[in-house]
């Protein structure tokens, strides 16, 4: 991503230096908010489940993502949540003692989580202490 950005950048400082004939005109980005499917049709569109989903009494679409599965140590490197088992697994950076390191999880099949876990959420330094698990979170 850095790459892009720097490319993007350089190209704009680029577009500058050449003195063009006409002023170019300012188009603002504006990102598409994310569509969330409101029929069954739409939801079989993201490779969704249909039905109802946590506390809600209606019937909604959880998409599945398509990173589900994928070996995660935050948030960060899911499309949605970053799940450990109530063991997590870890990558030991340092043998210690204590163990110093990293926390292992998988990302999550669905947009939306639900359930009770253990969320890693924020980026782990790798000097983090492996004997002091990750609190685990309930999410409705």
């Amino acid at each position: 991503m850095r790459h892009a950005i720097i490319v993007v950048v350089f190209a704009w400082l680029a577009g500058c230096r050449s003195a063009p004939s006409q002023p170019r005109p300012i188009v603002p980005v504006v990102a598409a908010a994310p569509v969330h499917p409101s029929t069954p049709e739409e939801c079989r569109a993201c490779n969704g489940d249909w039905g109802r989903h946590g506390l809600a009494q209606t019937e909604g679409c959880l998409c599945r993502t398509k990173d589900a599965g994928k070996i995660c140590k935050s948030k960060a490197d899911c499309e949605s949540q970053c799940v450990a088992k109530d063991e997590p697994d870890t990558a030991i950076v340092d043998k210690g003692p204590p163990a110093k390191g990293h926390f292992l999880g998988k990302c999550h099949p669905f947009t939306k989580f639900f359930g009770c876990a253990r969320l890693l959420r924020e980026s782990q330094d790798p000097n983090t202490q492996l004997d002091e698990l990750p609190m685990k979170i309930c999410v409705d």
